[in-house]
C-alpha cells in the first residue's frame, strides 16, 4: 500500500517509526490526531528541555527558524497548517481519516544557529535543493488491520539529506537525538490513544 508519505520521500537517509493500537472508531481516532496540542505532551517537556539547555550552551539561545519562531521543543508556530497538531510544521498533504503529512526544512545539526527555511506547501518542500540542508516528513497513518473496533495508528519520521555533507552531519545529529525524538514519538501517540478513548 502506497502511502502519502511514500510520494513525497520514498527513500530517506534516515527514518523512524512508531505505533500502537486504539480501541476507538477511526473518526475518533482522527479527530484525536488533528487536534492534538503541545499541552497534551506533558510527559515530553523534560525532552524539549535537554535540547533547548543544550543549543542555549552552544549557542546561547534557543533554536529558531529564519522568522523568529521556536522550534519543537514546546513553543507553537504558525506554520500554515490546515489541519493537524500545532507544531513548528507545514501540512503537505492530508487524505482525510487515513494520512496527515507535515513536513520541514532545516539544519537541525547546528545547534543554536538553524535558519530553517520558509517554504509554501508540497510544490516547495519538493523544489528544495539548496545543499547543506535536509528535509523531513512526519506523518500520521490509521490502519484497519488491527482487530476489529481497533485502530493501528502508525506514525513516521522522514528524512533526506540535499547534499552529502549534510547527510553526514545529520548522521552525527540522528544518533545522538534518535532515542530522545523516538520517546517523542512515543508520547505523542499515547497522548492520542488517550484522547481517542475517552
Amino acid at each position: 500500500m502506497r502511502t502519502l508519505t511514500d510520494q513525497i520521500i520514498a527513500r530517506p537517509d534516515f527514518a523512524e517509526r512508531h505505533e500502537i493500537v486504539i480501541t476507538a472508531p477511526r473518526e475518533r481516532v482522527w479527530d484525536a490526531v488533528t487536534t492534538l496540542s503541545l499541552s497534551d505532551l506533558r510527559a515530553a517537556r523534560p525532552l524539549f528541555a535537554v535540547r533547548e539547555l543544550a543549543s542555549r550552551l552552544r549557542g546561547g539561545h534557543g533554536q529558531r527558524d529564519d522568522r523568529g519562531q521556536r522550534d519543537d521543543r514546546g513553543q507553537q508556530g504558525d506554520r500554515g497548517q490546515q489541519d493537524g497538531p500545532s507544531f513548528p510544521f507545514t501540512q503537505l498533504a492530508v487524505d482525510p481519516g487515513r494520512e496527515l503529512v507535515q513536513g520541514l526544512i532545516g539544519q537541525w545539526w547546528r545547534l543554536g544557529g538553524s535558519h530553517d527555511p520558509s517554504f509554501d506547501g508540497l510544490d516547495d518542500f519538493l523544489a528544495f535543493d539548496t545543499p547543506g540542508y535536509a528535509r523531513a516528513t512526519f506523518n500520521f497513518l490509521l490502519l484497519d488491520d488491527a482487530r476489529p473496533g481497533r485502530i493501528r495508528l502508525v506514525t513516521e519520521t522522514r528524512i533526506l539529506a540535499t547534499s552529502p555533507d549534510a547527510r553526514r552531519a545529520m548522521g552525527r545529529y540522528w544518533r545522538i537525538i534518535r532515542l530522545g525524538s523516538g520517546l517523542v514519538r512515543l508520547v505523542m501517540l499515547r497522548a492520542i490513544r488517550d484522547r481517542a478513548t475517552r
